[in-house]
């Protein structure tokens, strides 16, 4: 057996693959209440640069979770499983998974897999890296 398909049938992979998909249905609702939200006038946001050193980069991740707390917290949660999936099969159990739980949600696939590819981005080492 390879650890491609050791991955593929793992217990572990399924048990995240369903974590997953909890946590990318409890996005997508969130942000479409989030969407219907009664908000004000639109306002000119003016764009920001952000440094690339860890107190800036603190301060960004910081900034977003006061901002909107369940959609970061719901979002940390999809790339700490994207860890742990490399973890268990390195790139193959990440493009398994990312197909399978796609699926899970055929009307939603393409934002399932735009979520999921975001969180998962830099996961991993060397030429083993998820890139998005």
């Amino acid at each position: 057996m390879t650890a491609t398909t050791k991955a593929r049938t793992s217990p572990d992979v399924r048990s995240a693959e369903a974590a997953l998909d909890r946590l990318l249905c409890a996005i997508i609702a969130h942000d479409a209440a989030r969407d219907r939200e009664a908000r004000g006038p639109i306002k000119a946001t003016p764009f920001r640069f952000v440094s690339l050193d860890d107190a800036a980069l603190e301060q960004a991740a910081f900034d977003d979770l006061v901002r909107d707390p369940i959609r970061y917290s719901l979002r940390q949660g999809v790339k700490r499983l994207g860890r742990e999936l490399h973890r268990l099969g390195g790139l193959d159990a990440m493009s398994g998974a990312i197909d399978r739980v796609a699926d899970m949600d055929p009307r939603h696939s393409g934002r399932r897999i735009s979520i999921m590819d975001s969180a998962w981005n830099g996961i991993g080492d060397g030429t083993a890296r998820w890139w998005s």
